[in-house]
């Protein structure tokens, strides 16, 4: 049976955010293609209509998760008042609500030795996936060059997306809420403050 190209979009779509959720909650390894498909209602073997191989869909699910939480970013910090907006990009990434939503958070902090361990073909094209993730929230990076804002946001990131798995880790609610405290204290007077 032939399917339509808008229906092998719409499948191609429903995969791709399926996996996106999937990899960041359980790992790329543990979401085997046969998960992602039986969660989407399609069969493992229609897999190969949509990628080449599972590290096409994990390097396309990845960009798809940075896309997601790259937007938020955004919207936080153009909503933020003048001048605020990395400020409020810290506390939004560094909340309880962000430290609480695995399957919609940070890529990076829930799948960063994985990525590691990738190709380097695979790490390549995550690579330009985190530096269009980058260039969204440059203009809100307090810095007189554009050198200078992009390496306060290299180390920023990286280092954000460690303390929130870190803040993970800790089952008791107020010892993490206090991590994440001393962490936006921290990174807000690092980096967004003048």
């Amino acid at each position: 049976m032939r399917y339509s190209v808008e229906h092998k979009a719409k499948n191609h779509e429903n995969i791709l955010s399926v996996a996106a959720r999937s990899f960041r909650e359980h790992g790329g390894d543990s979401s085997g293609i046969g998960t992602v498909m039986k969660k989407v209602g399609l069969t493992k073997g229609g897999f190969y209509r949509h990628f080449k191989s599972k590290d096409d869909l994990f390097v396309e699910a990845v960009a798809r998760a940075l896309d997601e939480t790259g937007r938020g970013m955004l919207e936080v910090a153009k909503s933020a008042p003048e001048g605020q907006g990395l400020r409020a990009v810290i506390e939004r990434y560094l909340g309880a609500g962000h430290a609480s939503s695995l399957g919609t958070g940070c890529v990076l902090s829930a799948l960063a030795p994985e990525l590691a361990r990738k190709p380097v073909g695979v790490r390549r094209r995550i690579e330009a996936s985190l530096e269009a993730y980058r260039e969204r929230l440059l203009p809100f990076v307090p810095g007189h060059t554009r050198d200078e804002k992009l390496a306060k946001l290299k180390l920023l990131f990286p280092s954000m997306a460690g303390v929130l798995t870190m803040a993970r880790v800790i089952s008791d609610p107020q010892r993490r809420e206090q991590t994440l405290m001393e962490a936006r204290n921290f990174f807000i007077k690092c980096f967004a403050e003048g």
